[in-house]
């Protein structure tokens, strides 16, 4: 396959991703800003404890930037392309079930006051009122991008990105804190219903090693 082909077929995944993923949330959170009527919000004690940090908007938004790592480390590399192929509509599908989720349980995380100088922290709150809070899909999101970067990395024997990639998956579930976006639960089931879908993930891609083991022969 050449790298024009490789290309084109990276693109799609990620218009797949930005229109379909992305699209479902807003849906849900247009949807539950207009019609919501009860709060299923889950605060714990930790909460209250929780400080507003406007510089780690930075890092919240700077999560998006992480779809474009796998893109790379895929590009050229056949085996990863068929698996993107299957795994990318398994990202897709586990974000729309928790867009339909965040319909049927609407949940929203009250903000303080934006200071006066956080404009970028004003760009995300006037952009994305948090209906949508749990479970986090930054949460779910960075753990399967994460989990993708590992295995690509220890087939590569490159192990030595484990601790970057751990250290950015801890950081961007606490910026979703420190954001105010949402509560400590909503990483915690972000969490749990991250590493579901990346073990389901897993399981298809299992599936595919033997076809591609046959195809290459």
């Amino acid at each position: 396959m050449t790298g024009h082909q490789h290309g084109r077929r990276l693109l799609f995944h990620l218009v797949q991703l930005g229109v379909i993923a992305l699209g479902s949330y807003m849906l849900a959170n247009l949807w539950n800003a207009a019609n919501a009527t009860k709060d299923h919000a889950i605060a714990l004690p930790l909460d209250a404890h929780v400080p507003l940090l406007p510089w780690t908007t930075v890092i919240y938004l700077g999560f998006f930037l992480l779809y474009i790592v796998p893109a790379v480390m895929a590009f050229g590399h056949d085996e990863r392309m068929a698996e993107l192929d299957r795994i990318v509509p398994m990202m897709v599908g586990w974000t729309v079930l928790h867009s339909l989720f965040f319909v049927l349980v609407p949940a929203e995380v009250p903000r303080s006051q934006t200071p006066t100088d956080a404009w970028l922290l004003e760009v995300i709150r006037s952009s994305d009122h948090p209906w949508n809070a749990w479970p986090s899909l930054h949460v779910v999101h960075v753990i399967l991008l994460a989990g993708l970067v590992d295995r690509w990395s220890s087939a590569e024997e490159r192990t030595m990105r484990r601790p970057v990639v751990g250290l950015v998956v801890v950081l961007v579930i606490l910026s979703t804190f420190t954001t105010e976006q949402h509560y400590v639960w909503d990483a915690i089931s972000g969490i749990g219903t991250g590493t579901l879908g990346w073990w389901l993930i897993t399981k298809r891609m299992a599936m595919l090693q033997p076809k591609t083991a046959a195809t290459a022969d």
